[in-house]
């Protein structure tokens, strides 16, 4: 179904969970850890240019991704009848959308769920960093003679200069926050540490043996974690 500009698939019952995936995939990499969500209805997006949500001719950045992902929110309650606040779980590229929302529109979330998100791309680990330089460029390369060299570019691109967040912004979100990451995740682990220490109240996990693939890697203990976060913090929600 539609949700605004975006696709998303509505399942279950319970208070509402938004799911936002990282970059160049789409909501599939929630499919292994949705079952662990039970309880809750969990509303997984295709956020522009990725899955099955056109690209759409806005600039291609986090903050247009946010805003997606407000009207999409917008909709939800319309079509549901549904007025109270939803959770969140963001990975990589998904985290830092949710965590735009946390610094704009907190009165959307009751509390959020970041996955191996980052606050800037120095935050990444330099190999990281430096590969994704390469392929950028090497599409944008290719883009002089293939759209779709051009339409992965503009998606791959969300990763080059972005996100910008200051220690001011994460100082004054006051959605109750998860932090989460994994012991080998590409994003350094003071970076996340950071953003925990810096979010008023904010809780840090450390996902031991795993990189940065949690929700597929270790969908059920990522999906439990998430959940035990949420529940009391959503309580109060009304539940579809």
């Amino acid at each position: 179904m539609l949700l605004g500009d975006l696709y998303a698939l509505v399942e279950g019952e319970g208070p509402p969970v938004v799911l936002l995936h990282g970059n160049s995939e789409d909501g599939h990499v929630f499919d292994l850890m949705r079952p662990y969500l039970a309880g809750f209805t969990t509303i997984t997006l295709d956020s522009r240019g990725h899955g099955v949500t056109p690209m759409g001719s806005a600039p291609m950045t986090l903050t247009q991704l946010a805003i997606d992902t407000c009207g999409a929110l917008r909709a939800y309650r319309k079509l549901f009848r549904y007025d109270g606040q939803f959770g969140l779980i963001g990975f990589s590229d998904g985290a830092n959308i949710g965590l735009e929302l946390a610094i704009h529109r907190p009165e959307l979330l009751g509390a959020q769920v970041l996955i191996g998100g980052n606050t800037t791309p120095g935050a990444l680990k330099p190999m990281t960093n430096a590969s994704i330089l390469v392929a950028y460029w090497a599409m944008r390369v290719a883009g002089l003679v293939s759209a779709a060299a051009r339409r992965r570019a503009k998606v791959f691109g969300l990763m080059v200069g972005q996100p910008n967040v200051t220690n001011a912004q994460l100082a004054a979100v006051k959605v109750p926050t998860l932090v989460m990451v994994g012991e080998r995740d590409v994003v350094a682990r003071w970076e996340s540490q950071r953003t925990a220490r810096l979010i008023p109240g904010a809780s840090w996990v450390e996902i031991k043996g795993y990189n940065h693939y949690l929700p597929r890697r270790a969908p059920r203990l990522v999906g439990e974690l998430s959940a035990d976060y949420l529940r009391p913090r959503l309580a109060g929600q009304p539940a579809d």
